[in-house]
């Protein structure tokens, strides 16, 4: 049986974040289960974390130099995959590093090229898109729940099994793909990059944005842990964070409705002020299933309406043409730099469980320094202009 187009994407969405819902949730526990104390555990993330920095950009640039968006995912799925092999071998530390390292950096080459696909194949229907892309988030809540099952059955080394499962899928799907041509659109001259920084509101932007990535370390890299230090199962684990991946799908789709004549500076403000809330309940809460599944619940604005006001930002701060630049860019510093930096402090920090409170109090006020960042934004967004004639690329 033919798949068609919107069938094929929606299975390559759905095995991409499938393999998310295994890797993010249950990397710590995986790490751990290895004998890795939390200093370790922090310093791999960070680096893995990292290759997210300069990984968007380079695949972007491979992709438009080449024209060949589908054929530059199937060559990073395939070296993806040959890095993930590395957490079948238990042979030490920095081998295991190594492979991580080259799985994230490769991982990085699938998504942004995905994108750009699925609006070209669905001839930029934003509505058929937004229903293909749901198929991301059903697999990542599907693998959340089962893998917290099957973790509790098998232990930590169903993290390599089942991640390589849904690689392999990924690659047998992007087998599916038709190639394309992207246009060259040569006419598109950037501005240059030191531009950005003589802007105020840019930097208040990216650094609010920052520091609210750092503060979701502790969450990203040692939840599961900390959930199963307390005494909650790995199903219950799976389920809590499935919840707020739920939470996170129901906020996306009324997003437009919620920023619709509403201050971006206002409700981004809200959405940190809220995630500092969250992380406090985390701390201090966790002991109530209740309370913990209702900041659970927050996710819903400390992501989903905190993101939809970052894009509307950086789509009325970056001239059209420029806007995949930006969001390469917003990409790179905001989910590599403020992620590995947060996944280091968070490690130390953690010191083996003995200080999971603390670290979450350290990541709500990471939140609360994002709060005050975005309430001194201005009310209006002034795009950055363009200078004529300029060369260098961002």
């Amino acid at each position: 049986m033919k798949l068609s187009s919107s069938q094929t994407l929606s299975l390559a969405y759905f095995a991409y974040f499938a393999v998310l819902g295994v890797f993010v949730p249950y990397i710590g526990l995986f790490l751990d289960g290895r004998g890795l104390n939390s200093e370790e555990i922090g310093l791999l993330l960070a680096l893995v974390t990292g290759m997210r920095i300069v990984g968007p950009s380079l695949w972007a640039s491979l992709a438009a130099r080449r024209q060949d968006p589908i054929g530059v995912m199937r060559f990073g799925a395939v070296l993806a995959t040959i890095g993930w092999l590395s957490s079948f071998y238990d042979g030490g530390y920095w081998p295991l590093v190594a492979g991580l390292a080259l799985y994230s950096l490769c991982w990085t080459a699938i998504l942004p090229q995905l994108e750009s696909s699925a609006f070209y194949y669905l001839d930029n229907n934003t509505s058929r898109y937004s229903k293909v892309r749901t198929a991301g988030s059903v697999g990542y809540i599907v693998l959340v729940m089962l893998g917290g099952w099957w973790f509790q059955h098998t232990g930590p080394q169903m993290l390599p099994h089942s991640a390589l499962l849904f690689l392999l899928l990924m690659l047998g799907t992007l087998w599916l793909l038709p190639k394309f041509s992207l246009e060259n659109n040569t006419g598109n001259q950037p501005f240059q990059f030191r531009n950005l920084w003589s802007h105020s509101a840019f930097i208040k932007f990216m650094l609010g944005a920052f520091f609210m990535q750092m503060s979701f370390a502790p969450f990203y890299g040692f939840f599961t842990l900390y959930t199963r230090d307390l005494g909650y199962s790995g199903s219950d684990a799976g389920l809590l964070i499935a919840l707020a991946v739920a939470a996170e799908i129901v906020a996306f789709y009324f997003a437009g409705r919620i920023l619709n004549g509403r201050s971006y500076q206002k409700l981004l403000g809200l959405c940190y002020g809220l995630t500092a809330i969250r992380w406090l309940m985390v701390a201090y809460l966790a002991d109530s299933g209740i309370l913990l599944a209702a900041s659970m619940l927050l996710h819903a604005f400390s992501f989903a309406i905190a993101h939809s006001c970052a894009m509307q930002f950086i789509q009325q701060f970056f001239p059209q043409n420029q806007r995949s630049r930006g969001q390469a860019l917003y990409a790179g510093l905001i989910y590599g730099g403020g992620g590995a930096l947060g996944a280091y402090v968070a490690g130390i920090a953690w010191q083996d469980g003995a200080g999971a409170g603390f670290t979450f109090v350290l990541g709500s006020l990471c939140a609360l320094l994002s709060m005050g960042l975005a309430l001194s934004l201005p009310k209006v967004i002034t795009p950055i202009q363009t200078e004529p004639g300029t060369t260098a690329a961002l």
